[in-house]
């Protein structure tokens, strides 16, 4: 029952910050450079919670009932700009296939040049990650036996064959390619109103958009950065100020996560604890140090 208060009031909080983001602000508050600047911030910060919500429903652990951690998980990422279904088959292809041509953007091989690497890695830490997740649902409206060649042809030039393969399987499923219609169809209603609402300052709602995604694309791979190519279902935990934690769902305990992707968010703390394991150092310095870029990995 606490777990569940608990994640409601959450639920609720991302809801709340969501309503204000689609049109409710300019109604409530003034439309000052100050007060902008501080909503959108507030956005930003608001983001890794927002999807750690939907990513506890991916993992069925919001919720007893999975009809409902589908229902909570689609709105969530229709509020996101980023559809469930597709979010959720390339979270749980990372969990269990991961270290692949996608899933390693500071891979520099060996002899490669690192200013030929570099542009593609820092743009996707930046937002590419975010608006690729985005703009790969749109995929759906290209005719399967198209979709079919592509991955015949590229699976003969990188090691994602299987992810791809997956992927095709999933989403030639009639069923989830209408899922995946009707949430794009939320997505485009959805900012219609808030850009409707928004009026003259439409481009506070642009960056509100693009500052979350850009946060969860800099999040996305950094307990994962620098780790050896065949650390394979491993990850890192790190140090992270209890009082803050509750904004990333304890996911500086993502090696944990990796380990028990069953459990609640809310029980990560105690078992990296009866873990006994080291901390590789703060949660903050495994996200700054993404930043050296490209390196070579063993």
């Amino acid at each position: 029952m606490r777990k569940t208060v608990l994640d409601l009031g959450l639920l609720t909080l991302a809801g709340v910050v969501a309503t204000v983001e689609f049109g409710v602000y300019p109604r409530l508050f003034p439309l000052t450079g100050w007060s902008l600047t501080a909503f959108v911030t507030l956005v930003a910060l608001t983001a890794p919670l927002h999807y750690g919500l939907m990513h506890e429903t991916m993992h069925g652990n919001l919720f007893a009932n999975e009809r409902w951690n589908r229902v909570a998980g689609r709105l969530l990422g229709i509020t996101l700009g980023l559809p469930f279904e597709t979010m959720r088959f390339g979270h749980l292809a990372h969990h269990s296939n991961n270290r692949h041509s996608f899933d390693r953007p500071e891979y520099l091989a060996p002899g490669q040049s690192y200013f030929a690497v570099a542009p593609g890695f820092y743009f996707k830490t930046v937002i590419g990650n975010a608006l690729i997740y985005a703009l790969l649902p749109l995929l759906i409206f290209v005719p399967m036996p198209v979709l079919e060649r592509y991955a015949e042809r590229a699976n003969q030039t990188d090691d994602a064959g299987q992810v791809r393969s997956a992927a095709l399987r999933s989403f030639s499923n009639p069923a989830r390619r209408n899922t995946l219609r009707i949430d794009l169809a939320g997505i485009v209603l959805f900012a219609g109103v808030a850009l409707y609402l928004w009026g003259s300052h439409w481009w506070v709602f642009a960056a509100c958009v693009l500052a979350r995604w850009s946060v969860l694309s800099l999040l996305d791979n950094a307990p994962h950065y620098a780790m050896p190519l065949t650390s394979g279902l491993e990850a890192r935990n790190t140090t992270m100020p209890a009082a803050l934690r509750w904004l990333i769902l304890n996911q500086n305990f993502h090696g944990e996560h990796h380990l028990t992707p069953k459990r609640h968010w809310s029980e990560l703390p105690a078992a990296f604890r009866q873990s006994q394991q080291a901390a590789n150092g703060s949660w903050i310095a495994a996200v700054l140090r993404q930043f050296r870029g490209p390196v070579e990995l063993s």
